[in-house]
C-alpha cells in the first residue's frame, strides 16, 4: 500500500469511526438463567435494566471504556480504538491504538463524535481511566509504549535496550531474549516502554493543557484502566500495576493536582498476576483497592494512611475482572466486573459495611448475553441516587465489538 493510499485509509476510517456512532437501545430480556457451571447461583437480574450502543465502528476494534460524570452533568467517556485486524489483538499489541474521548450532556441519550485524547501523536496507548478533582480537572492517566519497525528493534536490542515482541498467540509480550526471536515475532513491529503519564484538562476533556510523565522506577510499567482517587486531604492517589511483569500493585501519589508524583509505595505482590487495580477511598479516610488476580478472584487491599502503607492482600469471594469500585451516595460500595464465563456478560455486588464483606450472594446481573468472553472492564457511575450506568465493551454476534452502557437501579 502506498503512503498516499494509506493516509486515505486512515482518513476513511477517521469518518467512518464518526459516521459509526450510534445510540440504541436493547432489550433487557436476556435473564439469568441458572447455567449448571455457574458458581453463584442467587445472581439476579439489575432492576429496570436498559441498554444501549454509545459507538460502533464496523472497520475498527473499540474496547476498554472508562466513564466519568463531572460536576456540571455531563458524562465523559474514553475508550480505545484500533483498526480491526483479524485475530484480533487487545490493547496495547498494535502501535495504531489511539485512546477516543466522547462525551453526553443528556445523560447518555446521545454521544458526540469521538475525538483523539490527548492528540493523534499518541498512540500505542494502554486502556484509559477518567477522574474529575475536586477542583475540576480532568485527569486521563495512560501507559505508553515506543514502536518500532523489526529491523529498528533488532538494532536497538543488539545495542542493550530492553525490546518487547510477541512471538507466540499463547503467550504475551515478552522481552527480546536473543536474535532469533525477531524472525519469529507475529507482528512486523517491535516495542519498547515509553511510561506512565497522566494528562490535565480545565475545560472538562474537551483540550488537554498539560501531560506529566509518573516516574514508576524501579517497576518498569504503570497499567490501570481505572482512573485516580482523590484523599480528603487534595492528595491525588493512583493506585497502578507493574503489568509486564503483572507481579506487582502499587500507588502513587501527588499532592499539586498531578503534576508531581511520589516513588512508588508496593500495594501488594504475588508469585501470580495482580494487576489492573482499582480505588476507592471512603468518609472515614481510608482506601480500598481491588485488583485483578491469576486466580479469576478479585483480591483486596486497604491503606489507612492515604497509601502509604497497606493490608495483606485477601482474595474476595467475587469471581470477575477488572473491578471497578464506586462508593455510592448512600454509603454502600460497589463493585462492578466482567464475567468471562458463560453465561458471559457484566456483573456487580454491593458491600455494606466498607469492603469488610461483600453481598456475593445477591450479585447483579447486568448483562449475561454476549457470545463469548471478548468483553467487559466495567466502569460504573451513578448520576441520581440509586440510579446507575455501567460502561463496557462487549463483541456483537457479528464480530464487532462496541462501546455499550447500561441503565440500571440498585435496591436501598
Amino acid at each position: 500500500m502506498s503512503l498516499k493510499e494509506s493516509l486515505q485509509r486512515r482518513e476513511f476510517l477517521k469518518r467512518g469511526s464518526a459516521l459509526a456512532a450510534v445510540l440504541s437501545t436493547a432489550s433487557a430480556a436476556a435473564q439469568y438463567n441458572g447455567d449448571p457451571g455457574e458458581p453463584n447461583p442467587h445472581t439476579q437480574p439489575a432492576p429496570n435494566r436498559r441498554d444501549i450502543i454509545i459507538y460502533r465502528d464496523p472497520f475498527a476494534y473499540c474496547s476498554h471504556a472508562s466513564i466519568v460524570r463531572l460536576a456540571n452533568g455531563e458524562w465523559v467517556t474514553a475508550f480505545n480504538e484500533c483498526q480491526k485486524i483479524t485475530p484480533y489483538t487487545h490493547p496495547p499489541g498494535d502501535p495504531h491504538f489511539h485512546n477516543l474521548v466522547s462525551r453526553s450532556d443528556d445523560e447518555g441519550r446521545t454521544w458526540s463524535p469521538p475525538e483523539a485524547a490527548p492528540n493523534w501523536d499518541w498512540y500505542g496507548v494502554e486502556c484509559p481511566g477518567l477522574a474529575q478533582l475536586q477542583d475540576g480537572t480532568v485527569v486521563l492517566n495512560q501507559w505508553q509504549f515506543l514502536w518500532y519497525p523489526l529491523a529498528q528493534g533488532r538494532k536497538l536490542a543488539s545495542q542493550g535496550e530492553k525490546i518487547w515482541l510477541r512471538t507466540s498467540r499463547k503467550q504475551g509480550w515478552l522481552p527480546a531474549a536473543s536474535d532469533s526471536d525477531f524472525d519469529r515475532s507475529l507482528y512486523p513491529w517491535a516495542r519498547a516502554n515509553s511510561g506512565c503519564f497522566v494528562h490535565l484538562s480545565s475545560d472538562g476533556g474537551r483540550t488537554w493543557d498539560q501531560t506529566v510523565r509518573i516516574p514508576t522506577e524501579p517497576y518498569i510499567g504503570g497499567y490501570t484502566p481505572r482512573g485516580v482517587a482523590q484523599l480528603q486531604d487534595g492528595t491525588v492517589l493512583m493506585v497502578t500495576a507493574d503489568h509486564p511483569l503483572n507481579h506487582t500493585a502499587y500507588a502513587v501519589r501527588s499532592r499539586d493536582g498531578g503534576l508531581t508524583w511520589t516513588p512508588p509505595v508496593a500495594v501488594a505482590t504475588s508469585d501470580g498476576m495482580l494487576s489492573e487495580p482499582t480505588a476507592a477511598v471512603l468518609p472515614s479516610g481510608k482506601v480500598v483497592a481491588m485488583m485483578r488476580s491469576h486466580t479469576r478472584y478479585l483480591h483486596q487491599s486497604e491503606s489507612s494512611d492515604g497509601g502509604s502503607t497497606w493490608t495483606p492482600v485477601r482474595k474476595t469471594p467475587i469471581f470477575g475482572y477488572p473491578g471497578h469500585l464506586l462508593r455510592l451516595s448512600d454509603g454502600r460500595l460497589l463493585v462492578t466486573y466482567g464475567h468471562r464465563r458463560s453465561p458471559f456478560g457484566i456483573r456487580a455486588c454491593q458491600s455494606r459495611d466498607n469492603g469488610r464483606t461483600w453481598d456475593y450472594g445477591q450479585e447483579y446481573l447486568i448483562r449475561g448475553d454476549f457470545p463469548n468472553r471478548n468483553l467487559g472492564y466495567p466502569v460504573t457511575i451513578e448520576y441520581r441516587p440509586g440510579h446507575l450506568f455501567t460502561v463496557y465493551y462487549g463483541e456483537e454476534p457479528d464480530g464487532v465489538t462496541s462501546i455499550q452502557g447500561s441503565y440500571w437501579e440498585i435496591p436501598s
